[in-house]
């Protein structure tokens, strides 16, 4: 038989084996000749389409395990991540996840042996073409130790008792200090607190009076306070210095997190590691780009001027505010509930909300001047640019992204209810914070979206390329044009089996089905490449209620929020695109200096036919003007379940409310065909579809049955329309029948996996019937390209004829062992007690007869990566979606056939049935096992 498997036993070594592919098998695969299927092609982005550069591939977080370094380890890793594909790499210094460290030191961060390894990763890159950035620091957030107390993050938090009088109070200091401690994720042992203030307030307020301030000796071990007649809250303020330590920092940058409201401080950390860095680095490319990865800065609010420069930006005193406005701080920053404090109501509860957005608003403009621009400024003295996970309580979701020149957001492959039948429509893989990070890139005029992207911190040795495809799928749909993996870790071979793993997605060359990996890097980096050359499309601008949650509640913690407001918030921007219209998120500073003219609301390059507003009740006077102006030139107005009618903020809040009301109202009064108020949506994929149709807004894509599990984003260039549409569900064949009323030319569909392209049948108006298996993606693309095609090809679905029965099985697996099975049926293995803990490859073989005339094989449903051999003859490999073969001509009409198909399972069940296995019964032991196999039913078509 030709290129017949070889079944040798393997030999299991403590390490573990890397598993290989049969190589008959992956040279049919397209990845190995990226022109093989193409056919010739005019226009430089069908030819960068088939050939992408190395900087649209995707790049990896590449954390280097605890700094236990070589020379020789960082080249051959970055062998193995250019073999598979990878473009990039990001070093990222990390705590040592624990395990056999086979007794390699730590080098410290920034001492001359760990920029000796820098130097070496750079110089290897540079041989190898793959670009490199590095993280600032190690861990997150920013921080070392070495830091000095004032360099430190600072927190201003209560502690308050109920008190009565009339008589004397007296406190123990270090119970209120205990009281106010933060009990946050990542506490630093060698945080100090010290009383900052006293306060007095009555124990219900209905019109504001300042709180009285109570008299103390700094250093004292009691204080004592006058009550007056009545009961009282007694707040205690307390700074807390140096509360939060570095996650995962690795030695020489752990340690107690850094001050990013202090500028001399963040200047100094940052000058801290050029200074030593980078004299070294004189002769070799460098990096692209540093990185600061999220800020999660537990609710870190306080500077040593912050009172004065509240007042220099909001015009009036925060002081007797405080005790209203701080709280109690918990994990990753949010209130504790349940503090003893003041009941206010009327207007001293609208008065204390409004200062406590004008508290929130002024930490995040600190932040923004005081850390993002001068790091900023920093990376681009040195030649380097910034990429920033601008996000987080810290920074305006939307307005920080714009001073970064990578912007970087995050998608991350959760743990599913069945753990592997994940509903991406109900649970979607990206982030709330996407949409807004996109939505910044567009708006500046860049066209690199960064992602943190197949972020993995549950089933990391259960991941399947299927859900990574569709993970990164749902990634590009809001709005990523370029991947950064989480991640690739720093192991060497001699580590015992599965290797150093701090976390992540399991992407190692150690992994069964990364021999396949590069397939999937490959359809990547196809895709990122048009993305990133091509300018994403918006027709409507989406503003939320921030100033309204900021006054009523707070910010979040980004991008995993406490509190969704309005809850259906991040669900309207799919429903837009689900329905066949594309939006950009926007913001009121956005808003007020766009352009608005002939119907078009214009910020830079983007055009907004419609601006929604989101359940918005308060906006500044400016932005009430601007959307006058907007609805004046012809735009059209949505707003959802409220409408404006305040504005943020304390400073003359009175007269700006009424300038708010009167511009609202004048809108609505002088041009009500333009101004729609429509219901707060129940299920937003209808919503949507009955907005379009009430307000008159019409999709470039008219889908005749929108989908909850099919969603597009639209691209375009002078002379191409582009269109990328997603099934995401990983059960459900999906199709679709839409007409493109303003595309141009031809349509065509372009394969990522491949390269190639097939003509789209179209009917008549740009009416095209798209079909959708599982998990699967199609780029259609409207052109003037003249050369004629062959159509894509399907089978037709009939009955057919179905292999149930006669099947043998070899199982080879991870650990050395070989087993053959008589399968009488076709089972999943992880249901039967003697295979459940099966990770490697199995080979099924059937010999069968047919008539001729059978011209697919459906392999059914499979879990894993299929190859398939014929009478000998290498028919592909599927690693996602439907699992369907086409049976070239001379081996339909053969009558005797003998079926051989590779199935490449994950390792996880391995690793769960390995009790003395610590790093894989980590991320494996509380998991379910994971179905594995071929399970059917097989036919031919």
């Amino acid at each position: 038989m030709k290129n017949k498997i070889t079944l040798s036993r393997r030999t299991f070594i403590k390490s573990g084996i890397v598993l290989t592919a049969g190589i008959p098998f992956m040279q049919s695969c397209g990845y190995l000749d990226g022109k093989k299927n193409a056919s010739s092609a005019s226009g430089d982005l069908y030819t960068l389409f088939q050939t992408p550069p190395d900087t649209s591939k995707p790049f990896v977080r590449w954390w280097w395990n605890g700094d236990k370094l070589s020379e020789k380890e960082i080249l051959r890793e970055l062998d193995v991540m250019k073999e598979a594909g990878i473009g990039g790499v990001e070093i990222n210094p990390i705590a040592f996840p624990g395990g056999d460290d086979l007794g390699i030191p730590s080098l410290r961060w920034l001492s001359p042996e760990w920029i000796e390894m820098v130097k070496t990763a750079l110089k290897g890159a540079e041989e190898r073409s793959i670009t490199c950035d590095i993280i600032v620091g190690s861990g997150w957030p920013f921080g070392a130790e070495y830091l000095e107390r004032e360099e430190q993050s600072q927190l201003l938090t209560i502690a308050s008792r109920e008190v009565k009088g009339k008589g004397r109070v007296s406190l123990e200091v270090a119970e209120l200090l205990k009281d106010a401690a933060p009990t946050i994720h990542s506490g630093y042992s060698g945080a100090t607190s010290e009383l900052y203030s006293l306060w007095l307030a009555p124990i219900q307020m209905d019109t504001f009076a300042p709180a009285l301030p109570v008299p103390f000796t700094p250093g004292d071990s009691h204080v004592t306070a006058d009550v007056p007649e009545g009961e009282y809250i007694l707040y205690a303020l307390v700074k807390v210095t140096g509360f939060q330590a570095v996650i995962n920092g690795a030695p020489g940058a752990a340690g107690p997190v850094l001050n990013h409201y202090n500028q001399t401080a963040v200047e100094k950390f940052l000058n801290n590691m050029s200074d030593h860095l980078f004299p070294a680095l004189t002769d070799l490319k460098g990096f692209r780009a540093m990185f600061c990865d999220s800020m999660e800065l537990e609710g870190a609010n306080w500077c040593h001027d912050f009172p004065d420069e509240f007042k220099n930006r909001r015009g009036y005193d925060i002081v007797p505010y405080l005790p209203f406005i701080l709280y109690k701080i918990g994990h990753m920053g949010r209130a504790i509930e349940g503090a003893k404090i003041t009941k206010v109501s009327g207007a001293a509860k609208e008065e204390i909300e409004r200062v406590r957005h004008d508290f929130f608003v002024t930490c995040m403009e600190i932040i923004s001047d005081r850390f993002l621009t001068p790091f900023t400024q920093w990376c681009n003295k040195h030649g380097f640019k910034s990429r920033v996970q601008a996000y987080g309580r810290e920074f305006h979701p939307l307005e920080a992204s714009l001073k970064v020149d990578i912007p970087e957001c995050e998608t991350w492959l959760w743990h599913g209810e069945s753990d592997l039948e994940h509903n991406f429509a109900k649970n979607p893989a990206y982030t709330n914070v996407n949409k807004f990070v996109a939505s910044a890139v567009h708006l500046s005029g860049k066209k690199e979206v960064s992602c943190e992207e197949i972020t993995n911190t549950s089933v990391v040795f259960n991941a399947t390329l299927e859900q990574i495809k569709v993970v990164g799928d749902q990634s590009n749909l809001s709005g990523v044009t370029h991947s950064i993996l989480h991640g690739f870790n720093y192991s060497p071979p001699e580590t015992p089996f599965p290797g150093w793993v701090r976390y992540g997605t399991y992407f190692n060359e150690r992994n069964t089905w990364w021999p396949f990996f590069k397939l999937w890097a490959a359809y990547k980096a196809r895709i990122s490449a048009i993305l990133q050359e091509t300018e994403a499309f918006a027709d409507i601008a989406v503003m939320h209620p921030l100033a309204d949650m900021w006054t009523k509640f707070g910010p979040v913690r980004d991008p995993f929020p406490e509190l969704l407001y309005p809850e259906y918030q991040y669900r309207v921007w799919e429903a837009i695109h689900q329905n066949g219209n594309s939006c950009d998120y926007t913001s009121e500073n956005i808003i007020q200096q766009s352009v608005s003219k002939n119907g078009f609301l214009t910020y830079n390059s983007r055009k907004y036919h419609t601006l929604i507003l989101l359940e918005v009740e308060t906006v500044m006077p400016a932005t009430a003007e601007a959307l006058m102006r907007f609805v004046k030139s012809g735009g059209k107005l949505v707003f959802t379940g409220k409408e404006p009618y305040k504005s943020p903020g304390l400073k003359n809040h009175r007269e700006n409310d009424e300038k708010v009301k009167q511009t609202i109202a004048a809108i609505k009064r002088d041009y009500p065909s333009q101004v729609f108020t429509v219901e707060s949506p129940g299920e937003p994929l209808s919503w949507f579809k009955n907005v379009q149709q009430q307000c008159g807004i019409k999709p470039y894509m008219e889908i005749d049955r929108p989908s909850p599990y099919v969603s597009q984003i639209r691209h375009r260039t002078e002379s191409e329309d582009i269109y990328f549409i997603v099934n995401y569900s990983t059960s459900e064949r999906l199709g679709i029948r839409a007409r493109f009323p303003d595309s141009r030319g031809k349509a065509w569909i372009w394969d990522a996996e491949t390269g190639s392209r097939s003509v789209c049948p179209t009917e008549q108006g740009n009416t095209l019937t798209v079909d959708l298996p599982p998990a699967t993606s199609r780029i259609i693309v409207f052109d003037s390209h003249a050369d004629d095609g062959a159509p894509l090809s399907v089978p037709e679905e009939k009955q057919g004829i179905e292999l149930l029965t006669g099947w043998n099985m070899h199982m080879l697996h991870i650990n050395g062992n070989e087993e053959s099975r008589n399968c009488p049926a076709l089972f999943d293995l992880s249901e039967d007690e003697s295979t459940r803990a099966f990770a490697g490859h199995l080979i099924y073989e059937k010999q069968f007869e047919t008539e001729p005339g059978y011209n697919w094989l459906d392999l059914g449903k499979v879990h894993g990566v299929s190859e398939v051999t014929l009478n000998g003859e290498a028919l592909g490999c599927k690693w996602y979606g439907r699992h369907l073969y086409r049976i070239p001509e001379h081996l339909a009409a053969a009558r005797s056939k003998m079926l051989q198909v590779r199935i490449t399972t994950t390792v996880g069940n391995y690793l769960k049935s390995s009790p003395g296995n610590e790093t894989g019964q980590r991320w494996t032991r509380h998991q379910k096992w994971q179905p594995a196999g071929m399970l059917g039913p097989v036919r031919l078509l």
